[in-house]
């Protein structure tokens, strides 16, 4: 039976775990979060506040769909880990509790969750630079090829992350393309396009299954598992990446195809409801940005952190961008289809739309993902993929 934390424990382990609050001072408990998995406690004192998350056995509003509260654990020690490698751009934990199934982290109530600040056509000139740094930090540095081995495989020992991996697996790989539980959702119009482009492409079949198969058994790096506008806080100076209930060693391209894939979606749809030009070029800018950023940091850097013979020479820099970048592609684009047509969609997918403005922007959002799946090694040594982007979208005006 699904329960939540009650007042006194909360109370109790944010005084214990601390060295925030007085033994003595009242504390203000309010619940906050509204997910669909866990329980998000503010705790604020005179002074200082703290967020307190607990993961319950069940899905809320369900006594029967169970999770393995070790997603808890997970989270607590790849938010240390990233909090480390990233110079503070994830949120700083002080303590998991595994009799409670909770962590006690940072409190970041002076940054807005970027999802939301997008939806106010907010503009973070920073965020291109930010999140670029961060995949560099938290994802080539947790490789074998920088990471103390022993340490590597320590931590790919702890992120075992069955639950929430089978989840992404299914939603992500496989139900967008088969649809066998009946649950896509798209413009009723486009049916028949999402049928032959979808469902009836074996050849993209055969492409999705290199993907999946990757993303099982390719344990490349520490990745997010789930990093899209709704996981970055953010503000005028910095980025806080949260919520990494997913987290697992994959291929890094993962967590930057899905940064990337979830900002195309943002501009695609901002072209064709004619958002602020100052608000759609900035989301432009963003997605080379992020890639720019990667790839500075990545060619600034490589050299010096890699130290093993073999792997630190120039020719082998290159060739292990090009395959980080052809993974990049494809998974964006798996993100792409997956909020376009599957059941987990994106704000910018729901809100204030027509429906023939929907159903253009679903078409134009699966044919960029196609070809970013079938040319993800040409353009992956090209180095460029956003004339697709453009191209598609004068193709959905008819102007091509």
């Amino acid at each position: 039976m699904s329960s939540k934390l009650s007042r006194e424990i909360i109370e109790k382990l944010s005084r214990e775990h601390t060295n925030l609050f007085d033994q003595s001072e009242g504390l203000e408990v309010t619940e906050v979060g509204d997910g669909n998995v866990n329980y998000i406690y503010l705790v604020k004192g005179k002074e200082n506040s703290v967020i307190v998350k607990f993961a319950d056995s069940f899905i809320r509003n369900s006594d029967t769909r169970q999770l393995s509260t070790k997603r808890n654990e997970i989270e607590y020690d790849i938010l240390k880990e990233q909090y480390e490698l990233s110079n503070g751009q994830a949120p700083k934990v002080y303590y998991y509790s595994p009799e409670y199934n909770c962590i006690i982290m940072e409190n970041l109530s002076d940054y807005a969750v970027l999802r939301e600040g997008m939806v106010q056509k907010n503009i973070y000139p920073h965020l291109g630079t930010d999140i670029g740094k961060f995949l560099y930090d938290t994802l080539v540095k947790t490789t074998d090829l920088v990471m103390d081995v022993e340490k590597k495989k320590e931590m790919q020992s702890k992120l075992v992350n069955v639950d929430m991996c089978e989840i992404s697996e299914r939603l992500v790989f496989t139900e967008p393309y088969l649809n066998n539980q009946g649950l896509n959702n798209f413009q009723e119009e486009n049916k028949e396009f999402v049928a032959r482009e979808l469902y009836q492409d074996k050849l993209l079949h055969l492409e999705i299954a290199k993907l999946k198969n990757q993303f099982m058994n390719k344990s490349e790096s520490m990745i997010h598992g789930d990093l899209h506008g709704g996981s970055i806080f953010i503000n005028e100076q910095d980025i806080k990446v949260f919520d990494p209930e997913f987290a697992f060693y994959g291929p890094m391209g993962y967590d930057i195809g899905n940064v990337v894939g979830n900002l195309i979606i943002s501009y695609v749809t901002a072209v064709f409801t004619q958002d602020k030009e100052n608000y759609t070029n900035w989301l432009n800018n963003s997605i080379e940005e992020t890639m720019m950023s990667f790839i500075n940091t990545y060619n600034t850097n490589f050299l010096k952190d890699v130290k093993t013979p073999m792997f630190n020479t120039e020719e082998f820099k290159e060739y292990y961008l090009t395959s980080i970048y052809s993974d990049t592609l494809g998974y964006a684009a798996t993100e792409m289809i997956r909020r376009t047509v599957g059941v987990a969609k994106v704000w910018d997918l729901e809100r204030n739309k027509t429906h023939d403005q929907m159903a253009k922007i679903e078409r134009v959002i699966i044919r960029i993902g196609k070809v970013f799946i079938n040319k993800r090694a040409e353009l992956a040594k090209d180095r460029s993929f956003m004339f697709i982007v453009e191209q598609e979208i004068i193709r959905e005006k008819g102007d091509l």
